[in-house]
């Protein structure tokens, strides 16, 4: 057992590992200097240019794929509706599976990621998702369509954890926020990617037909949005395991040999690194590979379990509790009514191209039987029923949190993760009930932007959090557990979607708004990490 006090005096970090090594003396290299600087120090002197620049764009390139390959699959409900012969709950189930793959690939991709390091198993993670994305394109039916995106959701929930602890590991303190924030904004290039891939691919129905095979647009949609994840995986072989990993492994030459390069890459190759020892605690992770693979599998699994059972200590406990709400909270809210906004829209502009003198709610709506109609166009025409207006609003609303994601990137160091979120969070849950109210498909529309924007806000400082709060070895764990309880939420959000939505919609978008309010609140109890250094 080990104890290791984190720089932020409101938490207290307890840890559990198997076993420990005394703190490792001063490396010299090449006989230059004899003071020893801690890992903020090397960071800070390392500087932040170029090289940050590419790790930051890479960063924030792999989460928009993840963001494309999530919301990619709620916008071709309904042009896939008639194809995999899907009712409403099978859609929530749809939504649900992706993120039931979301929350074990995170548990399990995380973890590993705090035993074997970043780098690897997050290319590891993203090839997962490109490929069963790719192979889901194929599937005729729906359960074995519906295998290849819980299989695509196991990528990508191994993706996000793994992004976050990788990148802000590379920052220095003063620019960590702005970093992050960026990453955290692609996810908005990734909704915006999508959705205009959809409105110009969707619609056209084009691809072929032989015997009882079909690979019409919406599957060559699906591809496509299966290739960044492949493009970004192949570019993370080009940069650097985290150096703050390898010190944690004791490999303290290799870790000073990356920052030296970061170093140059941001100074210039001749610039001369003046640090030449990095004083930081070494413990050593059970990463033997020798021996058979079932014993490299149980290995990695105790040591997994070892890594969760560390933040239920009692010094990380209440963070941990707290953080575990929250996640829940926002995205059974988030993703309970985002992953259905195309399927409204779709309906909304069905209704009213049918109904062009009657004004009536989302719920009213859904109250006029609209699935038997859509029923009658499948037999009839046996293709693909996607209002284009609704896939215009879907890019209308992928692009307006803009605004906010450039407000965050500036002030997130400025005014703080805890101001950003409780802010986010109150403002989404008023705008969801909103979305109860509204009778036009225009003020739907609105309030579907604002709603968009505001949760952007939340998660952006939610991430920063979730890298900050919780140490090193600890991190991707930490995040990977925490994006567990995520995953439950917006599961528990979709099916109670697709299950009420016909019956009496009142219900989900009334629990989406309570939630949100709820995690707000939650958020005075944390801690603020700030500037705060990296433990």
């Amino acid at each position: 057992m080990s104890v290791q006090e984190s720089q932020n005096p409101q938490v207290a970090v307890a840890v559990s590992l198997p076993e420990e090594t005394p703190r490792r003396p001063n490396i010299e290299q090449d006989g230059e200097g004899e003071g020893s600087h801690t890992y903020e120090e090397a960071i800070n002197t390392a500087g932040f240019g170029r090289f940050h620049f590419w790790l930051i764009l890479i960063g924030g390139l792999a989460n928009a794929s993840d963001a494309i390959e999530i919301l990619c699959v709620s916008i071709l409900l309904p042009a896939a509706e008639c194809d995999l012969k899907m009712t409403s709950a099978d859609k929530g189930w749809l939504n649900a599976m992706l993120f039931l793959g979301m929350m074990l690939g995170g548990y399990i991709w995380g973890s590993l990621g705090d035993i074997y390091g970043r780098r690897n198993i997050l290319i590891v993670s993203l090839l997962v998702n490109a490929i069963a994305g790719i192979l889901s394109a194929f599937a005729q039916g729906f359960p074995l369509f519906l295998t290849f995106r819980f299989i695509s959701g196991l990528g990508v929930g191994g993706s996000i954890p793994l992004v976050w602890a990788y990148i802000s590991e590379f920052q220095p303190p003063h620019k960590r926020g702005q970093a992050l924030s960026i990453i955290a904004s692609f996810w908005m290039v990734g909704n915006v990617v999508v959705a205009g891939t959809a409105l110009g691919i969707i619609p056209l129905h084009i691809g072929f037909v032989s015997g009882n095979f079909k690979f019409n647009s919406w599957r060559i949609f699906l591809v496509i949005c299966a290739l960044p994840a492949l493009t970004i995986s192949l570019a993370i072989v080009l940069l650097p395991e985290s150096p703050m990993f390898l010190l944690l492994k004791g490999q303290h030459n290799d870790a000073l040999a990356i920052i030296r390069n970061v170093y140059k890459q941001n100074h210039g190759q001749q610039s001369h690194f003046p640090v030449t020892s990095i004083d930081f605690p070494v413990m050593k992770l059970n990463t033997d590979n020798s021996g058979s693979w079932l014993g490299s599998i149980k290995r990695a699994v105790e040591q997994t379990l070892k890594q969760t059972v560390s933040l239920f200590a009692p010094s990380l406990l209440r963070v941990t509790t707290i953080m575990l709400l929250i996640n829940f909270a926002i995205q059974f809210g988030y993703y309970g009514l985002w992953l259905w906004f195309p399927e409204l829209f779709n309906r909304l502009e069905q209704f009213y191209a049918d109904h062009p003198d009657m004004k009536a709610s989302v719920c009213e709506m859904t109250h006029m039987n609209l699935n038997s109609t859509a029923k009658q166009v499948c037999q009839e025409d046996e293709g693909d029923e996607v209002n284009y207006q609704a896939l215009v609003n879907i890019l209308i609303t992928s692009i307006a949190p803009l605004p906010a994601n450039v407000w965050t990137i500036v002030h997130m160091d400025k005014f703080g993760r805890k101001f950003f979120l409780i802010l986010s969070m109150t403002l989404a849950g008023v705008s969801a009930f909103g979305i109860y109210l509204v009778q036009t498909s225009l003020h739907n529309l609105i309030l579907g932007c604002i709603f968009g924007a505001v949760t952007t806000m939340g998660f952006n400082a939610l991430d920063c959090l979730g890298a900050e709060l919780f140490p090193t070895h600890l991190r991707s764990t930490a995040l990977a557990v925490t994006l567990l309880a995520a995953r439950v939420g917006a599961i528990i959000g979709s099916i109670i979607f697709g299950y009420l939505l016909d019956v009496y919609c009142a219900i989900p978008i009334l629990l989406v708004s309570g939630f949100l309010v709820f995690g707000g609140l939650l958020v005075l109890l944390l801690p603020n990490t700030t500037r705060v250094a990296l433990t």
